[in-house]
């Protein structure tokens, strides 16, 4: 990795507000927006960041066509952003740039840049409403729409409730005011809906959609995504991290218990940065509904402390000390037990051909696309292993 470079963390974060707002981005623009982002840390006051040139063009232009590629998406990323409300029947048109300043150096290959200092409650410090999401999942979305649409489908995935979204404000969303791109149905569903679903589907998650209608004319949409990676080895001991694998899994064991659980043990772990096993300790002690308000009532509580910046050291430890104050009842986790074996039917072997190909094309990200400073050698030598080693048992199961 060049030292110059800002190291990546595994997760980024944007305001719902953010989220739902109109951006309109091609797929050279997403990914340094993806980046930028991934540059940023909860913990830090910095909104800068520094992006190697051949990561936002990973396999593809070089030299003076890579520039010229960059310069123009420079040029558009630092245009105002339009965003009209209403309010009181009265309208509000406000134009705010994503960044401070966006420099391209032909020296050092680098992009360094610094966003808005007035998006920085949509950026940092977010202690509202707000989406998570892995940068792994997101830079291996080739397509922009598919990235924006991701970053939409998981804003409203933790809810508890479907909440409709009207048609015209998810193209407002996608293309920016005014667009009159892909207005009709038929080809919004053909060139950007499906193609992004085929590319969720390949990253582990299924997408459907219900359509909601006045006539014949689509009038809004409901998305529903549900993880499709399967446990595959299971879990012996508590304090063992669950691979992404096994905690979708988990997830799924949660949700079937009470809805509002995974959601709840992915902030633990995303927004309160508990260890996994620690949250999985937390949300298996949740037994009834007075339990879970008391641990969500203790998070909220803990977010204020955080927005009055009250000192504290250590947000896991402090989170964790607060939560077995109202679980008195907190005991370290058992052995998960295995599923007993049984005949693969076809459709099982279907799902673990589609779980094969989504670890293959996580293979071929990690070695060959990933950006240089989102793994150490290290860190990347060992994701490389462990994902071979699933290939490897997914492809024996399916020999079975």
């Amino acid at each position: 990795m060049d030292a110059m470079q800002t190291r990546l963390h595994e997760v980024a974060f944007l305001s719902n507000t953010f989220v739902r707002s109109p951006l309109a981005l091609n797929n050279v623009e997403a990914r340094i927006f993806a980046l930028a982002l991934g540059c940023l840390h909860q913990k830090q006051d910095t909104l800068a960041f520094r992006i190697h040139f051949n990561d936002i063009t990973r396999g593809g232009s070089t030299g003076g066509k890579q520039y010229a590629e960059l310069a123009a998406a420079q040029t558009r990323l630092t245009q105002p952003i339009i965003n009209t409300s209403l309010k009181n029947g009265k309208k509000r048109r406000d134009a705010i740039s994503l960044f401070n300043i966006l420099s391209l150096d032909e020296g050092t290959n680098l992009i360094t840049g610094e966003f808005n200092s007035r998006l920085k409650e949509h950026l940092l410090d977010l202690t509202g409403k707000f989406t998570t999401v892995e940068l792994e999942s997101l830079l291996t979305l080739k397509n922009a729409h598919s990235q924006r649409l991701f970053w939409i489908m998981r804003s409203y995935h933790n809810q508890t409730w479907e909440e409709p979204l009207p048609f015209e404000t998810l193209r407002e969303w996608l293309f920016g005011e005014n667009s009159e791109q892909y207005a009709d149905w038929t080809d919004f569903n053909r060139y950007v809906l499906k193609p992004a679903i085929e590319e969720f589907r390949a990253i582990g998650w299924q997408v459907d959609v219900t359509m909601q209608k006045r006539g014949r004319r689509v009038e809004a949409l409901v998305f529903k995504m549900t993880s499709t990676r399967e446990t595959l080895v299971p879990v012996a001991k508590a304090k063992k991290a669950l691979t992404l694998t096994e905690i979708e899994e988990f997830r799924k064991m949660l949700e079937a218990t009470y809805r509002e659980l995974p959601a709840l043990y992915d902030r633990l772990r995303l927004d309160f940065e508990l260890k996994e096993y620690q949250a999985r300790e937390v949300v298996q002690n949740i037994k009834d509904l007075t339990a879970y308000r008391s641990v969500t009532k203790v998070l909220h509580d803990v977010r204020i402390a955080l927005a009055n910046r009250k000192p504290i050291k250590s947000l896991p430890a402090y989170t964790l000390s607060q939560l077995k104050a109202v679980l008195p009842v907190y005991q370290t986790l058992g052995a998960t037990p295995a599923a007993p074996a049984t005949k693969k039917a076809p459709a099982v072997q279907e799902a673990l051909r589609a779980q094969l190909h989504e670890v293959q094309e996580r293979l071929k990200f990690v070695q060959k696309e990933a950006p240089t400073n989102l793994f150490s050698e290290q860190e990347k030598a060992a994701r490389i292993a462990a994902i071979k080693a699933e290939i490897v048992e997914l492809t024996e199961k399916l020999a079975q």
